[in-house]
């Protein structure tokens, strides 16, 4: 029922009737979004021009809807020649290639405002499965089960798991997500709600985190405040217990101490006692999230991790860094979506 919901037609796997609402609608909000956000498009062409010069723009071939090739436009937020270096991996922050605005741009999705061209092309919608790069899939995606049901439509601006997954987030689990509501594309309204639900989260995540460059650049000019100068943000713990197994009992964890920060490649905790010896080489991260309408939840991740300094502290205890790696995909998703806390929604 689905191959033949998404058979490949002259119009994908729209209705006919849903194909021309659907160009309607993206034809002209697309136009008003130019208009509105030509003075913000003017800035972030100078921001990038002043900060890394040229090229302002990135362009990547990219699969359509019916794997038809196009041109995609972006803003740059890598260094030059990066695709050459990133090949057919998912770029993630060991590669280190982000220019000085790039993460900025790339976590506010500011980076997308370029692709309103595709849109008007007819290429790209405002919202859907996020374009392919051709290499990708032909390495990677075309062996996962169901990936092509995104080629029935129109591929997105701002994707779905793009929301509400992290940057990374293994290609395996972003199809779930895309494929859930790839499905609601025959319905105009969905576009609607999914558009104003993309701005609202867009614009709420652009102005917290220009309120934070903002602030950064107060308390080191005015109030001589200076931050420490590190390649990956830290992320607070809030809430986050650390276990550990032992060589003796791999699949048994046992609580040793709270989370104080995190990043993609270590984490700083807090142990009341020392660690046994020979150091543990695996542990369990478990957050508890708890929300206004939500009961609380716990989320773990597991990861394989090396001691890096342990440091008394005055107060008691000790408090330990570990260089840590999850050690499969679902737990890589675990780490940037629960822990690092990195998707737009």
């Amino acid at each position: 029922m689905i191959s033949e919901l998404f058979k490949q037609t002259a119009h994908g796997g729209y209705r006919r009737t849903s194909h021309l609402l659907n160009r309607g609608f993206n034809l002209i909000v697309a136009l008003i979004l130019l208009v509105v956000t030509a003075p913000l498009f003017a800035l972030l062409y100078l921001v990038i021009l002043l900060s890394d010069g040229r090229p302002v723009f990135y362009s990547g071939v990219r699969l359509g809807m019916n794997k038809r090739r196009f041109v995609m436009y972006k803003f740059r937020t890598l260094v030059r020649d990066a695709e050459s270096v990133v090949g057919t991996e998912v770029l993630t922050e060991r590669h280190k290639l982000t220019t000085a605005y790039g993460k900025f741009l790339r976590d506010t999705r500011l980076d997308e405002l370029p692709q309103l061209y595709n849109v008007l092309r007819g290429d790209m919608d405002l919202v859907g499965p996020r374009p392919e790069r051709p290499n990708v899939y032909e390495r990677i995606c075309s062996h996962i089960h169901n990936y092509d049901l995104r080629f029935g439509v129109n591929p997105g601006m701002i994707g779905f798991s793009q929301l509400f997954t992290p940057h990374g987030t293994p290609k395996r689990l972003r199809v779930i997500v895309d494929n859930k509501l790839v499905r609601r594309k025959q319905i105009l309204f969905w576009d609607m709600y999914a558009v104003v639900f993309t701005g609202v989260v867009v614009a709420k995540t652009t102005v917290v985190r220009m309120a934070r460059l903002v602030g950064r650049a107060l308390r080191s000019r005015i109030l001589r405040q200076y931050n420490e100068k590190r390649e990956l943000e830290r992320v607070p713990g809030r809430c986050t217990r650390v276990s550990y197994a032992t060589a003796a009992a791999p699949e048994r964890f046992e609580e040793v101490g709270v989370v104080i920060d995190i990043n993609a490649e270590a984490f700083l905790f807090h142990a009341a006692t020392p660690l046994a010896s020979p150091f543990p080489k695996r542990f369990k991260l478990r957050v508890e999230l708890s929300g206004w309408l939500t009961e609380r939840k716990r989320r773990h991740a597991i990861c394989e991790g090396e001691l890096y300094r342990g440091t008394p502290v005055a107060e008691g205890g000790i408090n330990y860094v570990i260089r840590y790696r999850p050690v499969s995909p679902l737990n890589y998703y675990m780490i940037h979506q629960y822990f690092l806390r990195e998707s737009v929604a």
